[in-house]
């Protein structure tokens, strides 16, 4: 898969609070990836899958952290949800 290489500019007091709590350059861009692919997801921005690629965690490992963050991975309204239901009960009666 090709990358698109992007950067964020932070305030040297901000970075020098974070290495002096172990944050290195790439863990904050790690982290600064992750929450934003998140925060998309959320949003509707992007779909799980691409928010779990652009993240890089697998699928799994994102869900996982989308529940660390309160993040509905399902977010179903209760017309949808009663939908969902009938057509569980049709396949069961089946």
């Amino acid at each position: 898969m090709r990358k698109v290489k992007t950067s964020i500019e932070i305030p040297e007091d901000a970075y020098l609070a974070l290495s002096g709590s172990g944050y290195t350059k790439e863990r904050i861009s790690l982290e600064a990836k992750s929450l934003l692919a998140a925060h998309l997801f959320e949003r509707g921005v992007l779909s799980l899958g691409k928010a779990a690629e652009l993240a890089e965690f697998s699928l799994g490992a994102f869900i996982h952290f989308l529940d660390e963050l309160k993040i509905a991975v399902i977010d179903y309204d209760e017309d949808e949800l009663n939908a969902e239901f009938r057509i569980a009960k049709k396949v069961k009666e089946a």
